[in-house]
């Protein structure tokens, strides 16, 4: 009986000298897939997705539009030929002139539309850039907690394995026993649901970028634990709410549409300037030719243009409403994503204190423990479930950290590092 226990140790020993090698994390995802980074994530968007090449192309046809405003109308060419008793020829050439400015508020108009589809690119570009962005923690993260729950599952099975050897040499009970099947099983299932929330997460990101929906990645420095321990003391509230509100892509893009708004009006109000028409009339009859200039100019009498004029002033009241909307509306997303990054900062602060540590070499001593026979199984997977439970909660708070960083970003319209 004192052999057999010993050689019941022995095995034991050798395998949970195995399973502390294979609980460990790493710290970077290895795999044969394809690896990707956040920056070559964010690129390829740029450059592949659709709907921005759809932006771009806009911008090309607001470009032809102000190149295409001519310095001039065509002028008329107006002829008349009849023969009967007496020859007469005709002939009318006229040129019209728009007064008021006319065409100098066209061409500010154009222009304006070509700055609003630049904005508008722009615009695209951010929401872009931050749709990849959090997409692509979320792939590093159900990367990385697959990682840890596939890990699990070897270390289960292996702890499966030896509870059946240990029952089948009466060391243990059948409910121990059945605790390890149940407790693999589990395992299994969690990691059955994590490569399901995987799978999500890349369609979710191959769709952003553009390129191929079955295309696997492995991501790069996804959830780096290096963060910053507090932000530049200079970076209050104050300073990103105002830096917002000066580089927001779609606040520019709403005063260009106040200001497209104010050159519409003064082009409704010189179109109230008749235009003037000049022409060179000449006639060849059978007895003489005559020569001679014609001057026309309509008389404003019943129409003023004011339909026109009074709808473009509603309209500004329109812009302005729009515009101190949306000055709120980015103040509010400045606000929450900076108390988000904070609150994010101190949760990961939280973890610091040597917990995730404390937790791995508890989980060890109770591994040394159930070794000797001065713990049961129920102990090591009461102390794993701890561990897994902490280990996941910290990455998704790194997750929630990069994540409200990208929101942060987004919310002020440029990189964080600009202003630190």
């Amino acid at each position: 009986m004192y052999t057999k226990r010993k050689f019941n140790n022995i095995f034991v020993t050798v395998w949970i000298c195995l399973l502390t090698n294979v609980v460990q994390i790493p710290s970077a995802v290895s795999s044969e897939k394809d690896t990707i980074s956040l920056e070559i994530a964010v690129r390829t968007a740029l450059r592949e997705n659709p709907e921005l090449n759809a932006f771009r192309e806009k911008v090309k046809v607001a470009r032809a539009s102000v190149d295409g405003i001519a310095l001039l109308d065509n002028p008329e060419l107006e002829t008349e030929f009849a023969k009967g008793t007496n020859f007469e020829q005709g002939f009318e050439l006229t040129q019209t002139f728009q007064l008021g400015g006319q065409r100098r508020h066209r061409r500010k108009i154009a222009q304006n539309h070509l700055e609003k589809a630049n904005t508008e690119l722009a615009e695209a570009i951010r929401l872009r850039t931050k749709s990849v962005t959090l997409a692509f923690y979320e792939l590093a993260l159900a990367q990385e907690k697959l990682k840890l729950a596939e890990k699990i599952v070897q270390y289960n099975e292996q702890m499966h394995d030896i509870a059946q050897f240990q029952f089948e040499t009466g060391d243990i009970s059948i409910t121990q026993a059945n605790l390890a099947n149940i407790q693999l099983q589990s395992a299994q299932r969690e990691a059955a649901t994590l490569e399901s929330e995987l799978r999500l997460a890349q369609l979710e990101l191959n769709g952003l970028m553009g390129i191929s929906l079955e295309m696997e990645h492995s991501v790069i420095s996804g959830l780096p634990e290096e963060i910053p321990t507090d932000l530049n003391p200079k970076l209050t509230s104050d300073v990103l709410k105002t830096h917002a509100l000066a580089h927001r892509t779609d606040l520019k893009s709403l005063r260009l549409d106040a200001q497209l708004t104010e050159n519409q009006l003064l082009l409704a109000k010189a179109a109230n300037i008749p235009d003037l028409s000049v022409g060179a009339i000449g006639q060849r009859g059978t007895d003489e030719n005559m020569f001679g200039v014609q001057i026309s100019i309509p008389l404003p009498l019943f129409d003023r243009n004011r339909a026109e004029i009074d709808a473009v002033k509603a309209q500004q009241q329109v812009d302005a409403v729009r515009i101190d909307g949306t000055e709120q509306k980015i103040i509010r997303e400045v606000m929450s994503a900076f108390l988000s990054l904070n609150m994010a900062r101190k949760t990961i602060a939280s973890y610091k204190d040597n917990s995730l540590e404390l937790l791995n070499e508890n989980l060890d001593l109770t591994r040394a423990a159930y070794e000797l026979g001065e713990a049961v199984l129920l102990e090591v997977i009461l102390m794993q479930n701890e561990f897994i439970k902490t280990r996941f909660a910290y990455l998704e708070a790194l997750a929630t950290y990069y994540k409200a960083l990208a929101r942060l970003e987004a919310a002020i319209g440029t990189s964080i590092e600009l202003l630190q």
